[in-house]
């Protein structure tokens, strides 16, 4: 069979044939290729030869598809990749190994690649011919032939954390920065769950935020009304629902906001009062040139000002161990062919995959996140992530991952970096983003990023905007919006799947 496929490298100069990969629920098998963007251009008509040529030599028994990967030889990314698998994939030969001990040069459609290693990790690479095996894993991503050769140092030079130890990372700390948060206490539900214990001060928000909590002393409040259809069992009743507009205040400026009760909580509006110290969670809107809040919860509370000072790292300038990939995805360009839809701004729709529930005691396993860009998803982020834990059973029978697939995958405080590298500047989207979101939260606390990102959630724009599904889980969205979901509750195909229901209900 490999010297059939042989045949599809021979096509077109700069495509290179590098692996296929069946999903036996759906009977479709992805073909996967590198290509030299710089002799190679995919497009729809060497697409379709190359599909023509797959059932020419396999037959049509199976649904074929192919995905194109953009494989520039870069001297800078090459080295990165080449750091990220000697420490990912080949630990035994890491100890004491940093970026300075790649060197790469590039000769026509050759590679040739210098390690600089320990004495202790040298001796052992050169017994087990590690040379070849390197240089055959290398050769997988990338449009061009290795070689690989091993150079060994004079000195052994202890390097505890080849991360925290590099010079960006070092220089990555931020001048000491004050915030004004509230903290608050002795809340009370009035209208949905509030278990939160610090605001923001609603009076430095200038731009739209989401998914954040306030507080304030209210200052009106006014009961009204809508109307609505209501349909049930094919027939339409018009039903009328209420909210209520109320005012804050703190420290003499003033926001207005407004709260739209679910039908069985409409009668605890009623207990919002004037002069009542409250606290809210939900998102700010501008409206008419100001900034207003929308609430989905509030709570009766005390409240107290302070003046945090915080330390938080820069944004990296490269990646370092996770390196994103373009997204070449044909289907993309039929799926939203139709609207050719596209905003403006930048979206990182991401998925965790973790060892439970809880995240102050779990941890994350895998991560998967698609970032959008003019109404496109341009990019894909997927890792593994080592735990400090077995990976319990019934996780392992949700999602298919178990302990020997994280065995050699880089550990959280590797991974975070890059993530907030692919997030930075960007509104972060979830389905359910709450629960995704208070992972990264608690990592990333004690790692020092600061996630500030605004938020959106998938799951609450399907409630608005697909009424009457008999529930709102990720698969059954995606099959009300034709979009498939294979491999489900793995990390960068339920991200996937996210990102296109994202630009359909944007």
């Amino acid at each position: 069979m490999n010297d059939r496929l042989d045949i599809l490298d021979r096509l077109y100069d700069g495509l290179k044939f590098k692996n296929a990969t069946y999903t036996e629920n759906n009977n479709t098998c992805v073909m996967n290729f590198l290509y030299n963007p710089d002799v190679f251009k995919p497009n729809e008509q060497n697409r379709i030869e190359l599909l023509n040529k797959f059932k020419e030599i396999i037959g049509d028994y199976v649904k074929f598809d192919i995905k194109f990967t953009n494989c520039p030889l870069d001297k800078r990314t090459i080295a990165n990749y080449t750091y990220s698998t000697i420490v990912n994939i080949f630990p035994a030969i890491s100890k004491n190994f940093t970026y300075d001990d790649v060197s790469v040069n590039i000769e026509n459609m050759k590679v040739n690649i210098t390690l600089r290693l320990s004495p202790s990790a040298y001796e052992y690479a050169k017994s087990l011919n590690r040379e070849t095996l390197i240089a055959e894993k290398l050769k997988e991503s990338f449009f061009a032939d290795f070689s690989v050769q091993f150079e060994r140092k004079d000195d052994e030079v202890v390097v505890e954390n080849r991360i925290e130890s590099n010079a960006e990372f070092m220089s990555s700390i931020k001048e000491a920065e004050e915030k004004t948060v509230y903290e608050l206490s002795n809340q009370a539900n009035i209208i949905g769950i509030n278990d939160y214990n610090l605001a923001t001060d609603f009076t430095k928000v200038k731009s739209p935020v989401e998914n954040v909590a306030i507080c304030g002393e209210v200052n009106s409040v006014q009961r009204k009304t809508y109307k609505r259809n209501y349909t049930r069992n094919g027939e339409t009743k018009e039903i009328e629902r209420a909210f209520y507009n109320f005012t804050l205040r703190n420290e003499n400026k003033f926001l207005y906001c407004v709260i739209f009760p679910k039908q069985a909580d409409e009668a605890k509006g009623d207990l919002i009062e004037v002069g009542m110290k409250v606290c809210c969670f939900g998102s700010f809107r501008e409206f008419n040139g100001k900034m207003n809040f929308t609430a989905n919860s509030i709570a009766r509370c005390e409240f107290k000002r302070e003046e945090i000072k915080s330390q938080f790292k820069h944004v990296n300038e490269e990646y370092h161990t996770v390196f994103p990939q373009k997204y070449v995805d044909y289907e993309q360009a039929d799926l939203f062919s139709d609207a050719e839809k596209t905003f403006d701004g930048s979206f990182v729709v991401f998925d965790l995959e973790t060892t439970g529930l809880e995240s102050t005691k779990d941890e994350i396993i895998e991560i998967g996140a698609c970032k959008i860009l003019q109404g496109k998803i341009v990019e894909t982020f997927s890792t593994f992530v080592k735990p400090s834990r077995h990976i319990p059973k019934e996780i392992t029978d949700l999602t298919g991952i178990d302990d020997t697939m994280v065995e050699n995958a880089p550990t959280i405080n590797y991974v975070l970096p890059d993530f907030y590298k692919f997030c930075y500047a960007s509104t972060m989207v979830g389905h359910n983003v709450s629960f995704d979101i208070s992972f990264i939260y608690f990592i990333a606390k004690k790692l020092s990023y600061n996630f500030d990102n605004p938020l959106m959630d998938t799951l609450e724009m399907a409630r608005a905007k697909l009424p009457g599904l008999k529930n709102y889980k990720l698969s059954t969205v995606v099959e009300r919006l034709n979009i498939v979901l294979d491999n489900a509750h793995r990390a960068i195909n339920d991200a996937t799947a996210t990102a296109k229901v994202f630009i359909k209900l944007y």
